[in-house]
């Protein structure tokens, strides 16, 4: 049997490609095997396991993008499996791992939507490794585990081998000190591919980007928010150790010390004093400060609160605004309202853009969060079927 996936690299970072219809059209005509793989949620034995079941005798991976580290992943798969033939050529044609002559002579449609990452990712998932955050949380439990935290290099040699191959193929292991090649992280990088970061691979360094609160301050600040919407944040990109403190019960990450592996960047939750021992992720140990839905929530509003000048306040249904907070069941929640003294502004959860508007779209969007559209005639008075359309326009297209 043979398998065709196509991925996506930058920064390190794999991503799905979506094939055309032509190299679907390909693959079902000669009875070939086309994988979409998801590197979020897989770990590196997921794809053992899945490739020892479909017992794939070639197995073609075709790179859009950088390539380093999809180049490693193949070389490990071959590795770890003699019995698969696997090869990797990029979307140009070019044999980088492998001689893919079991095609026959057959031409490969190697021709892809342009689908490189936008985003900063690599600095995203730091985020989430110091903050405890991820954008999965809520959607799977347990959490597999996704990145880890490393005091130096020279704990490595007490690591068991078996916490890399367990990690999602798209991970982060982070050391705390300045990028090095010592022989631990050469042999490291020989033995798994995963992504490796360290203290300078972001300027300025992460960890004075996060803001430190106690769990008292935290509290005060959630519940400042859902009182009156207001959030102040002195341009910190997160909270370190978020999760731990607002008792999030998922997640994803290990922290490695000299004296133990913990739970957290700040030590307070020891999960074993030995590092050479095999643990898993603990659920938080603290109480919810609020639901799980206002807790996913809050990083979000505190990263944007940190990109304007002085506080801002957020529309969103969990807040008293000009109308009460909702109680009960609250729908998906799509765009967010943001007010400070740089304008009025909403920001689109699905597609992570930031556009700025009026005050009277922010009344019709709260209104419409927390279904009390009555109120807005009054409020809106002659300015209501004008203000009304504008907001069905931006909303629904219309």
């Amino acid at each position: 049997m043979i398998g065709i996936t196509i991925v996506s690299e930058q920064d390190g970072w794999l991503q799905r490609s979506r094939p055309s219809s032509a190299m679907r059209h390909f693959c079902e005509t000669h009875r070939f095997s086309l994988d979409v793989f998801d590197y979020d949620m897989h770990t590196f034995e997921d794809l053992l396991d899945y490739m020892d079941f479909q017992e794939y005798e070639h197995y073609l991976f075709i790179l859009q993008g950088e390539g380093e580290r999809t180049l490693r992943l193949v070389a490990y798969l071959q590795q770890q499996m003699l019995h698969v033939q696997f090869h990797l050529i990029r979307a140009e044609g070019d044999i980088v791992f492998g001689q893919p002559d079991f095609l026959n002579g057959l031409e490969l449609p190697l021709i892809f939507e342009d689908e490189k990452l936008v985003l900063p990712i690599v600095q995203n998932e730091l985020l989430s490794l110091m903050t405890g955050v991820h954008r999965y949380a809520s959607l799977f439990q347990p959490q597999p585990l996704r990145h880890v935290y490393i005091e130096d290099s020279s704990l490595l040699n007490r690591i068991p081998a078996s916490f890399f191959t367990s990690m999602t193929v798209n991970s982060i292991v982070y050391f705390d000190h300045p990028m090095r090649h010592d022989l631990p992280i050469i042999e490291l990088m020989s033995r798994t591919p995963v992504l490796l970061a360290f203290v300078d691979t972001l300027s300025p360094p992460l960890e004075t980007r996060l803001d430190v609160l106690s769990r008292a301050e935290l509290a005060r600040q959630l519940e400042r928010w859902k009182d009156t919407g207001w959030i102040q944040n002195e341009r910190f990109a997160g909270i370190l150790d978020y999760a731990t403190q607002a008792g999030l019960k998922n997640s994803h990450r290990l922290f490695f010390f000299e004296d133990g592996i913990y739970a957290d960047r700040q030590k307070t939750d020891r999960l074993s004093s030995d590092i050479s021992l095999m643990v898993e992720q603990r659920a938080g140990q603290l109480e919810a400060m609020a639901t799980p839905k206002e807790l996913e929530l809050f990083p979000l509003l505190y990263q944007l609160a940190g990109s304007f000048s002085g506080e801002s306040r957020f529309v969103t249904p969990y807040s008293d605004l000009e109308l009460p907070r909702t109680i009960g069941r609250i729908g998906p929640l799509t765009l967010i309202g943001i007010q400070n003294e740089e304008g009025y502004f909403a920001f689109d959860l699905t597609s992570m853009q930031l556009f700025e508007t009026n005050e009277a779209f922010l009344w019709i969007l709260e209104a419409d969060q927390k279904e009390q559209f009555d109120v807005l005639p009054e409020r809106l008075g002659a300015d209501y079927a004008e203000a009304i359309r504008y907001y069905k326009e931006l909303m629904y297209h219309e």
